[in-house]
């Protein structure tokens, strides 16, 4: 054979050689890069499960405490609605005379560690009361009972009234805006053996609308009293701190005014108090500003009419809380504002209202009618500087 020939033949072996390596080397790359593919592939899938399972864990353990939380209440109020079958409603026991300011509920020692029995008192005779009317009824309710050994619980959830609407709910609506007595839910004491359930009924004890503005040692104890034992949720109290620096700033120099209208003056219920005309209450707020040269005025009220007219006089000096979806109602409306249905069982409604009155009652001054609301401002304050106080007869 011819030596050329051998050596190109020799070349060509040793090249086919390198192929055959290079072409396995890339037979091994391809079948690592499909083996560490396919390990990342795994890997993520592995990571997308646990993500996956973690998700439907969380999801499961706040299904599974709403349902507790919802059949708790549920067992709850079925466990007061037995208690109320087979333990009828009594009558509030008589106050007790001589007591009617009594100073044992205010010693540092709790009154609530001596009670042994629990009363649960509703309101269940008056549809048409507002909040502030069972406060300050509840008020008397609280002071009653204690002096009679009982440890109250007030309670609205279970029948028809502001709070609720047309129907009982599921839990106690009272709860979200006030402390109880003594720090037992209605919820805890409707397991008890040792309860009763009561009517709250109007009582001496409970403040007097009609006094409480005038009447130191009233306007004192009662504030005294519900600071104690109906003291306002402390959420709420944050809120209403909250909004006071969004309306007023580090302002305190506030006159508070408090106009009712509505079904006070298109229905004129018999016994309230006959509230001011606008014009008057203008003009009143006009001579106090002008005497004390207040950084803003607060309005409260339900009046879409009053409210109008306090803007055009007052302008951006005004301020004022809107109710649900802004809306005020007008002074036409032909019936209880109760009874409204954006106000009938509508807990954001009743939040705005309360908190109104609390903001009056951090006013250093106030203009009012003999309210309810109003009688809760002052209870709820802890003295104002100046008040004007109208009283013109009642209808």
């Amino acid at each position: 054979m011819n030596p050329n020939e051998d050596t190109k033949l020799i070349k060509e072996t040793e090249n086919n050689k390198k192929i055959d390596k290079n072409i396995n080397l890339n037979k091994n790359k391809k079948q690592e890069n499909k083996t560490t593919n396919s390990n990342e592939q795994n890997q993520g899938d592995k990571n997308n499960k646990i993500i996956n399972l973690i998700i439907i864990l969380i999801f499961l353990i706040f299904l599974s405490i709403f349902l507790i939380n919802y059949f708790m209440k549920n067992v709850a109020m079925n466990r007061f609605f037995y208690l109320l079958d087979n333990n009828f409603m009594s009558p509030s026991p008589q106050p007790i005379k001589g007591t009617k300011y009594s100073k044992s509920l205010l010693d540092v020692e709790n009154i609530c560690s001596k009670n042994k029995n629990f009363a649960i008192l509703r309101r269940t005779n008056c549809r048409a009361c507002g909040l502030f009317s069972y406060y300050i009824v509840h008020l008397g309710c609280i002071i009653n009972f204690l002096k009679h050994g009982y440890i109250p619980i007030l309670e609205v959830g279970s029948f028809s009234n502001v709070f609720t609407g047309k129907n009982h709910v599921n839990d106690n609506p009272w709860e979200q805006f006030f402390n109880q007595p003594c720090g037992y839910t209605f919820e805890e004491v409707v397991k008890k053996k040792n309860v009763k359930v009561f009517e709250c009924e109007c009582v001496d004890d409970m403040p007097d609308e009609k006094s409480v503005y005038d009447t130191t040692k009233m306007w004192n104890y009662h504030h005294q009293i519900q600071e104690k034992y109906m003291g306002v949720k402390k959420e709420i109290l944050k809120e209403v701190d909250d909004i006071w620096i969004k309306l007023f700033g580090e302002s305190k120099n506030i006159l508070g005014v408090l106009m009712r209208g509505t079904d006070y003056t298109a229905i004129r219920p018999e016994g309230h108090s006959i509230p001011p005309s606008i014009s008057q209450g203008i003009n009143d707020t006009k001579n106090m500003d002008k005497k004390y040269n207040y950084d803003f005025i607060f309005l409260a009220t339900e009046d879409n009419k009053i409210r109008n007219k306090f803007i055009v006089k007052f302008g951006e000096k005004l301020k004022y809380l809107l109710p649900e979806k802004q809306v005020f109602y007008n002074y036409k409306y032909k019936n209880f504002l109760t009874y409204n249905y954006k106000v009938f069982g509508k807990m954001n409604f009743l939040k705005t209202y309360l908190i109104s009155m609390i903001i009056l009652s951090k006013c250093p001054d106030i203009i009012t009618a003999r309210t309810s609301g109003a009688a809760g401002a002052f209870i709820l304050s802890k003295g104002f500087r100046n008040s004007l106080v109208y009283y013109l007869g009642e209808y």
